[in-house]
C-alpha cells in the first residue's frame, strides 16, 4: 500500500503537475496547450522552465511602441528617457553572428528603453 502510494505521488508531482501547470499556463498567453502539456509530460519540469524562460519572456520594445507607450518623451524634439527624463540616449550594438542587435540606452540612469534593428 505505502509503496502504491509512493509511485501515485511520483507520477503526479514529476508528470502531472507540470502537464497541468503548462497546460494552464499555454492558454493564458495564447500558446498551443496540447504542445506544451506532453513536453512538460516528456521532460517534466524542464519543460516549464524552457517555456518561462525562453518563449515566454517579452522582449524590450521597438521604437514605434516605446513612442506608443511614452509620447511624451518620444516625439520631434528626439527621444527621453521615461525614468528620469534625460535625453542623453547611446547607442548598444552587438553583432552574435550575422544578425546585428541594438539598443537604446539611458546615459543618465542606465534603463534600456528600445530596440532597433
Amino acid at each position: 500500500m505505502l509503496f502504491a502510494m509512493k509511485k501515485f505521488f511520483e507520477l503526479f508531482f514529476m508528470h502531472a503537475l507540470p502537464c497541468y501547470i503548462a497546460f494552464r499556463w499555454a492558454n493564458k498567453v495564447n500558446k498551443n496547450p496540447w504542445k506544451w502539456a506532453l513536453i512538460c509530460f516528456l521532460s517534466s519540469y524542464f519543460g516549464l522552465v524552457v517555456f518561462g524562460l525562453l518563449l515566454n519572456r517579452k522582449g524590450l520594445p521597438t521604437y514605434e511602441e516605446y513612442a506608443a507607450a511614452n509620447p511624451a518623451h518620444a516625439g520631434r524634439n528626439g527621444v527621453a528617457c521615461n525614468q528620469c527624463g534625460s535625453r542623453s540616449i547611446r547607442l548598444w550594438r552587438h553583432q552574435p553572428f550575422l544578425r546585428v542587435q541594438q539598443w537604446h540606452i539611458c546615459n543618465h540612469c542606465g534603463t534600456t528603453l528600445y530596440r532597433s534593428l
